[in-house]
């Protein structure tokens, strides 16, 4: 299926590995440039597909730096069409054992810059009269889990955000759609796997049967399956969705909406 995203811009930003790089992939493979944001940049600029991934180094924690993320863009590449909103993992901890600095770190990694980003891509793509902004965050928002008081919080205060604004920018031609990922065999994921067993005193491979076994699918996503909802929730194909929220968890979270 053509996504009809070719000759586009996407900024992608958390891109370096994990599900950030593998959605930067699979929209350059629909021949779309995707500038994909990091802390630090090991590649240089790749032909993937139909497209290419240009890094640009970009730390979320900066604030300063995550302001000017979109006008770098628009400088270098004259538009944005694609905005997909991947922030880091916070720590993993019990609520009763976190301290101010935690949630003050975690809200500089997981709510402002979602702020700062779609307010400022959401300017642009308004006066472009199209776009399209994808918010990933986690299943955690639907169904909380032990240790993940900080993700949760967080990401559920962008959910309500990003919910918001697709009210506001519909009326202008602007998407935003909220795609949840469960448990993806990601780096990220195995070290909280490892955090666990470190918590709990069991094994890794304990831990991740124990997740494992919550998920009817009986296995973790691979982060390019959760990369194609993203491209297809980006793309034209999608046309008429926004304000969604997409759970993509093999079956895991047990609500019924």
């Amino acid at each position: 299926m053509d996504l009809e995203l070719t000759g586009g811009t996407a900024l992608v930003t958390a891109a370096s590995r994990g599900i950030g790089r593998a959605v930067s992939e699979r929209l350059a493979e629909e021949g779309m440039t995707v500038v994909a944001g990091a802390r630090t940049t090991a590649r240089g600029t790749e032909k993937v597909g139909g497209g290419v991934i240009v890094p640009l180094v970009s730390d979320l924690a900066d604030a300063e730096q995550t302001g000017g993320l979109v006008d770098t863009v628009l400088s270098r590449h004259g538009r944005l069409d694609v905005l997909v909103l991947n922030t880091p993992g916070p720590r993993i901890v019990p609520a009763l054992d976190t301290g101010w600095e935690d949630w003050a770190a975690a809200h500089d990694l997981l709510l402002r810059p979602v702020v700062q980003l779609a307010v400022a891509g959401g300017r642009r793509m308004r006066e472009q009269g199209s776009g399209t902004i994808v918010l990933l965050s986690s299943t955690w928002v639907r169904q909380p889990a032990p240790g993940g008081v900080l993700s949760a919080s967080y990401r559920s205060a962008a959910a309500a955000f990003i919910k918001t604004l697709a009210g506001e920018l519909a009326p202008h031609g602007v998407r935003v759609v909220h795609v949840m990922p469960g448990a993806t065999g990601t780096d990220r994921m195995q070290a909280i796997v490892e955090t666990k067993a470190a918590r709990n005193g069991t094994t890794r491979d304990e831990e991740i049967e124990a997740v494992v076994r919550d998920i009817p699918l009986g296995r973790w996503a691979q982060a390019r399956e959760i990369a194609d909802v993203v491209a297809f929730a980006a793309s034209p194909r999608a046309g008429f969705m926004t304000g969604s929220s997409l759970v993509v968890d093999g079956g895991a979270v047990r609500a019924t909406y």
